[in-house]
């Protein structure tokens, strides 16, 4: 979880994607040393006020049976469920994925939608940064030389909100070809939007938020017209490469039709109460 030259030592979280990448070669560090025994960096805390807090060790499994996590971040839960295979999620831990920072990590455009904000540490200061800043490349980070991604802290959960986590991928162990997390907050009346996050995941460099998409989708009802207007802008938005999982103009079609389904996802659970 922290990121070093090769040639130096690197920590180890999971492992399951560091020790791939050494036995591929692609990561030579001079040696690995474990986080597992640290019982300080594995914990799920909640408290209606002040919100959750999760340890960076904390394996995704146990995130993924969380009483806290289930009743209040659902959406949460349908991330941690699209990664790999049970035996994996046992070993990911939540910092391992984030600190990673692959343009397609499941878990961060959800808590990124949902404000999540990152402690980190040097073992003599602390300090936080909002999840959304924390990324400034692929596999490249705002964390400096030293420094532990220690713990993810998410606000409590807007009243009237409604969140979802879509992922399109090739087979169910596969990294996400794009993914879209949604976070959309409603006036009393149930139609309206009072606020959204759109994160798109898989389709630039980091995960990013769709702005322009958002700010169409603020103050109004979510009808058909402003739906497929929505999710046009997001495609337009997204910065896809071509590689070996899908071609670019695949994956600006895979936002536009997963936007769509996660408004209307959202609009539907509006109309039935919030429910």
């Amino acid at each position: 979880m922290v990121s070093q030259p090769d040639g130096q030592l690197k920590l180890l979280a999971g492992g399951t994607d560091i020790l791939v990448r050494v036995k591929h070669e692609t990561t030579l560090p001079k040696g690995l040393v474990s986080l597992r025994d640290i019982p300080e960096l594995s914990f799920i805390q909640f408290e209606s006020h002040q919100g959750l807090a999760i340890g960076a060790m904390t394996p995704l499994s146990r995130l993924g049976s969380s009483t806290e996590i289930i009743e209040n971040y659902p959406a949460i839960i349908e991330a941690v469920e699209t990664i790999g295979s049970p035996q994996v999620r046992n070993r990911a831990t939540l910092g391992g994925n984030i600190c990673n920072a692959a343009p397609s990590a499941d878990m961060v455009p959800i808590l990124i939608a949902y404000d999540a904000t990152v402690k980190i540490s040097n073992g003599k200061a602390e300090r936080s940064v909002l999840l959304e800043d924390f990324f400034t490349g692929p596999g490249e980070t705002v964390l400096k030389s030293g420094e532990l991604l220690t713990a993810v802290h998410i606000p409590p959960p807007p009243e009237s909100s409604f969140g979802t986590y879509l992922k399109a991928y090739r087979s169910c162990m596969d990294c996400a070809i794009i993914g879209v997390a949604l976070l959309a907050v409603f006036e009393p009346d149930k139609e309206t939007c009072q606020d959204i996050k759109l994160v798109l995941g898989a389709v630039a460099p980091t995960p990013i938020r769709a702005r322009q998409s958002e700010r169409l989708a603020v103050g109004v009802k979510l009808d058909d017209a402003l739906i497929e207007k929505v999710s046009a802008m997001a495609a337009e938005e997204s910065r896809p490469i071509t590689d070996i999982r899908s071609a670019a103009s695949y994956r600006k079609t895979l936002v536009v039709v997963s936007t769509r389904r996660a408004l209307e996802a959202a609009r539907t659970w509006a109309q039935q109460g919030g429910s």
